[in-house]
């Protein structure tokens, strides 16, 4: 999972910084008319405006000394900015531009839309702290991890300032955005404390404050009108909700039918060389034979030649999830590509954290799954967020020369492309051809399937969080986990999977049928992941020949 929490809503030229000279938005090359750049660079302000972390995740470190603020005065300011924006875009004569050009114009229409829809209808900083602590989390550990802490000192100093306003916005808070809220506070503090203390302290004050609040809701949804709305405007899906709902629960027939025929073969038990690698375990040797799937993985990608990956591309190295991730994601299971804007091209795979008490039998469970991923559901998860997932697919936008396609993340394209990539990677050759591994990437597929049907059945109001989490397992009772909430966190992010990996297929054939016999599926993935991070909509017409997508009707 690549995290991206406004859009749920990163040649090595374009990555290096030039000269000594810090990159900043101001002076990114974005093609187009002086009046197009211009358009361009204030919505990706006001973007950084709301996420900060959008700027630092580019490496625009400058850009990212700002913490979110939702005080009705700013987000007045923010949306005449937007609409003064949109109406400047309706104005030029872009269907006479590039097509390249015409998909920025495009894609940075729905990124102000997206923007306008977060901050008038949304809503979410009415009852969701994590629109301040989200951001901010993400923020820092972009700049602790690629920016050597430049801009952090600027960001603790607006922290207390930022917690007073949550604090006096924050009017309808439910249970579950409370629950998060002080988990990602309490873990912010861990890392504002050492550095500035009165941060830690504005942190620790709210967090207290928050746990002694007794809501009287215990989640909230965006709506189903406000919901359809982003498939339509956010997502350019071509499907409404109860569409993509309906497509869903017929691939999930298939693939429950699918899984059936497989029988897995017992796995192999432990041999002594695994029981000294368990007893020996520490975090530094679980990160190390981690290191050891990507790096095969990269190796199984290359080998089998169905996309290009070109000798500039960096590695991905693991580390433990870091603890400000952890209340939304869980430990493990997310990325962090290396950003466009700095010399460093080096991704990393977050995974879990070892503990030393851990008990023998949970040290050798974590052996055993690595050593077997070519079987087991390690394969599919190191592929999805690494080679040939979302570390190929982000490194590769990074060369972009465009900054428009590697800053504004899109779901679809992102998500779709990491689950797309897991079954092509095993098509490949990348997983064993065992029963085990065939039943692993449909069990995969499976969990990105059942997401569409709980994400629209919960943000349509016809389940509720307990309800989901009984579909979901199969059980009464089932616990509520970090990916259920997802639906409530981050409205629309969990269909992202199924539904761009469905628009890659059907742009996939398209392409094949078009080019009949001169057809080159590595020639296919390698202009899919050139055109870089836009909504598939955007690059269908790009690779096809078709009309951009015009601009929505207005209200």
């Amino acid at each position: 999972m690549l995290r991206s929490a406004l859009f749920l809503l990163t040649l090595t030229g374009c990555a290096a910084e030039a000269g000594n000279a810090p990159p900043r938005l101001a002076r990114l090359p974005i093609p187009g008319t002086a009046s197009f750049q211009t358009v361009a660079r204030d919505i990706t302000d006001v973007a950084f405006a709301i996420d900060p972390s959008l700027a630092s995740n580019a490496g625009l470190f400058d850009d990212a000394r700002r913490v979110p603020s939702f005080a009705p005065a700013h987000v007045g300011a923010l949306v005449d900015r937007l609409r003064a924006d949109r109406r400047k875009l309706r104005a030029m004569p872009w269907r006479q531009w590039t097509p390249d050009v015409q998909v920025d114009v495009r894609w940075v229409y729905a990124v102000a839309e997206t923007l306008e829809h977060v901050l008038l209808v949304e809503r979410l900083h009415e009852r969701r702290p994590g629109q301040w602590l989200e951001p901010l989390a993400n923020n820092l550990i972009a700049l602790q991890s690629y920016g050597g802490g430049r801009g952090e000192a600027e960001v603790f100093a607006l922290v207390p300032a930022m917690v007073a306003e949550m604090r006096d916005l924050v009017t309808k808070p439910t249970r579950r955005d409370l629950d998060i809220g002080v988990g990602l506070a309490r873990a912010i503090e861990g890392l504002a404390r050492p550095k500035d203390p009165a941060a830690g302290d504005a942190l620790a004050a709210w967090a207290t404050y928050a746990t002694a609040l007794t809501p009287t809701a215990e989640f909230a949804v965006i709506g189903a009108s406000a919901y359809a709305w982003r498939y339509q405007h956010t997502l350019l899906f071509p499907w409404t909700p109860d569409q993509l709902q309906a497509k869903a629960s017929a691939e999930l027939a298939r693939v429950d039918a699918a899984m059936a025929e497989l029988t897995p073969g017992p796995m192999a038990p432990a041999s002594a060389a695994d029981d000294a690698t368990a007893r020996d375990l520490d975090q530094a040797a679980l990160l190390r034979l981690y290191d050891g799937v990507s790096e095969a993985n990269r190796a199984a990608v290359i080998r089998s030649g169905w996309v290009t990956v070109p000798e500039a591309l960096g590695p991905l190295r693991t580390r433990p999830t870091p603890p400000a991730l952890i209340p939304l994601t869980g430990d493990g299971g997310s990325m962090n590509p290396p950003p466009t804007y700095v010399k460093d091209n080096v991704g990393y795979w977050n995974v879990d954290t070892f503990s030393p008490a851990w008990t023998p039998e949970r040290r050798l469970e974590s052996v055993l799954s690595i050593r077997d991923f070519l079987h087991n559901g390690m394969g599919t998860y190191s592929a999805h967020e690494g080679w040939p997932g979302h570390h190929l697919q982000l490194s590769l936008a990074r060369l972009n020369p465009d900054p428009l396609r590697s800053i504004l993340p899109d779901c679809p394209q992102n998500e779709g492309w990491a689950l797309y990539a897991e079954e092509t990677f095993a098509a490949h050759g990348g997983l064993a051809d065992s029963p085990g591994a065939k039943r692993t990437v449909l069990q995969s597929y499976r969990t990105r399937i059942a997401r569409v049907i709980y994400d629209v059945n919960i943000e349509t109001g016809r389940w509720n969080l307990q309800t989901a989490a009984d579909f979901k397992y199969g059980a009464p009772g089932a616990a509520v986990d970090e990916d259920l909430l997802r639906s409530i966190n981050w409205p629309t992010q969990l269909v992202c999977y199924f539904g761009g990996k469905q628009m890659i297929v059907e742009l996939r054939d398209a392409v094949r049928e078009r080019e009949g016999s001169t057809w080159s599926e590595r020639r296919f993935h390698d202009k899919f992941l050139a055109a870089g991070s836009v909504p598939v909509a955007l690059t269908r017409a790009l690779m096809l020949g078709e009309p951009i997508p015009d601009f929505p009707a207005e209200p």
